[in-house]
């Protein structure tokens, strides 16, 4: 083996690239990377075959994060082949700065816009998603969330339980609305079950102790008398 032969295999066995295009479907996923010439910058270079990407982890535990065209990578090739490369990607660039400088948090950020982010420093986890973006939890278990408050702000809001329990207290500051009928019983002391400050409007009837409160008698006791309690 002459020198330029083995000067070509050490050049070729760490190179930096760019990803040309990216196969999805194959089994394992692949790439093809272009890689300039080190002795001529301005030429074509190396253009490889499709080789395999790798993954933060690929056993019982398995990530999918795809390499995208464009994307800085460095090529590493067993022994100066290109042909049993594998692909390390990750380099940011001028086309793709990081998405953030600060030592104090670990950013994602998507091609839609959306960053996720979590700040170490202030313990704080933020996920600002783009205008018409869901999120869908399936906990087919259960869901818990334990904090000091929550807020929720919404146009609407709406739960679908067959049974909704609140063990505290509940003040509602818009009206207060209900379809299905209402019951309870009085609170703990033997207190009113409802104390209203206000107007009550019924467009039926209000059944008092038995007795109807728009279609009840009273026994009359003599004139100018008070009448005897509602029959």
């Amino acid at each position: 083996m002459d020198t330029n032969e083995i000067r070509r295999l050490i050049i070729n066995m760490i190179r930096k690239g760019a990803i040309m295009d990216v196969n999805h479907t194959s089994n394992p996923p692949t790439c093809r990377v272009s890689v300039g010439d080190p002795d001529n910058p301005t030429g074509e270079g190396l253009q490889t075959n499709w080789l395999p990407f790798l993954s933060v982890r690929a056993g019982t535990t398995r990530e999918w994060n795809p390499p995208t065209k464009g994307e800085q990578v460095v090529l590493f090739c067993p022994m100066g082949d290109p042909a049993q490369g594998v692909v390390l990607c990750g380099l940011n660039s001028d086309d793709a700065p990081a998405p953030s400088n600060s030592p104090d948090t670990h950013t994602r950020a998507y091609p839609d816009g959306a960053i996720v982010e979590y700040n170490h420093a202030a313990h704080s986890l933020t996920a600002n998603l783009p205008g018409g973006a869901a999120v869908l939890i399936v906990a087919p278990g259960s869901v818990n969330v334990q904090t000091m408050t929550a807020t929720v702000q919404a146009d609407d809001v709406t739960l679908d339980a067959k049974q909704t329990t609140v063990t505290g207290d509940m003040l509602v500051k818009g009206a207060f609305v209900f379809e299905g009928g209402m019951s309870g019983k009085a609170g703990a002391g033997g207190g009113p079950a409802a104390i209203i400050a206000g107007t009550v409007a019924v467009s039926d009837d209000v059944i008092a102790g038995g007795k109807s409160s728009a279609h009840h008698t009273h026994m009359e006791q003599g004139d100018g008398k008070p009448v005897g309690e509602p029959l």
